[in-house]
């Protein structure tokens, strides 16, 4: 790897440490990362574009580094790798007021439609019809999964249906540069790695990571209560931020690691017997949005019916 970077990009740093895909090493007081590109090639160069923008902003993403070719994927063995230089501490875990920082700071910055994730209730439909094909394969070797599917596919119904009727109100919405996935225990590097970055409404990030902490056992009802404390969102926003939370990216994610990655399928139940919990984080949640914004908030009538009270 040390000869790769010395011809590519002139870089002779004494150790590099490997993790993974990636390649970590410093170099006259700088950090890198060297890791494996794994999206699209097709989304290369408007990642570059953003990258670029954030950079201006002064927003602490990594930089992206072209080589000595002037490309940006550098092909090692016929595998395409990108090299990054890092601005902070990779180590460090990711907390709420960093999500709002890196998705309130790139609000004004415009993306290309390739990276753009907007357009829910699409991308949930095309994952419901998806998975129900997949089941009927599946089956035999997974039954616990196709017990469940029906549950969480009626709730992902609920927030196509929710969204779809939320994206006609005339009110504004904030696009910013979000993440495809933001767990609870990610770190700092993750966030800030463009690799991980897409085009979308300001809610998706802490959505995913406020469910993801869910099933972590974090108090995720002050996660909520204290990101609109310190955010403020139109009613729309409010009501797309209810539709993220509705839908079970948690249950369809896990479920592609189950199957993909081989993994057993027991995994399943740390999500399975939280089902009934989280119904009832999403009536309080409801409550709160009624009572904060002191007007309608749409529910989904069979929580509601659940009667937590």
């Amino acid at each position: 790897m040390k000869n790769i970077l010395a011809y590519y990009y002139s870089l002779h740093p004494n150790e590099i440490s490997h993790k993974d895909n990636k390649y970590f090493f410093e170099y006259m007081g700088n950090n890198y990362v060297f890791q494996v590109y794994d999206r699209p090639l097709s989304d290369i160069d408007s990642l570059y574009k953003i990258n670029k923008k954030m950079i201006e902003k002064d927003i602490l993403v990594h930089e992206m580094i072209v080589n000595n070719e002037n490309k940006i994927l550098t092909y090692v063995n016929n595998v395409p790798y990108i090299l990054m230089e890092i601005y902070i501490n990779k180590d460090a875990r990711i907390s709420l007021p960093e999500i709002c920082h890196i998705n309130n700071s790139s609000i004004s910055i415009e993306c290309d439609q390739i990276i753009a994730r907007h357009d829910w209730t699409s991308l949930w439909e095309a994952k419901n019809d998806y998975f129900e094909a997949q089941i009927n394969e599946i089956g035999k070797k997974y039954p616990n999964l196709c017990n469940y599917a029906n549950y969480y596919i009626g709730l992902a119904e609920n927030a196509i249906t929710y969204v779809r009727n939320a994206s006609h109100i005339e009110n504004d919405t904030q696009l910013c540069i979000c993440h495809k996935r933001i767990k609870t225990d990610d770190d700092l590097f993750s966030l800030y790695n463009p690799i991980n970055m897409i085009c979308d409404y300001r809610m998706r990030d802490i959505c995913e990571y406020i469910k993801t902490s869910f099933f972590n056992d974090v108090d995720v009802y002050t996660l909520v209560t204290e990101y609109f404390r310190n955010n403020y969102l139109t009613y729309k926003e409010a009501l797309l931020f209810y539709g993220r939370l509705l839908y079970p990216s948690y249950f369809f994610d896990l479920h592609d690691d189950i199957v993909n990655n081989n993994l057993e399928e027991s995994i399943i139940e740390k999500i399975i017997i939280k089902a009934d919990d989280y119904e009832k984080f999403l009536f309080d949640v409801h409550v709160f949005l009624s009572q904060m914004y002191n007007r309608y908030i749409p529910s989904v009538d069979w929580i509601i019916k659940r009667s937590f009270v």
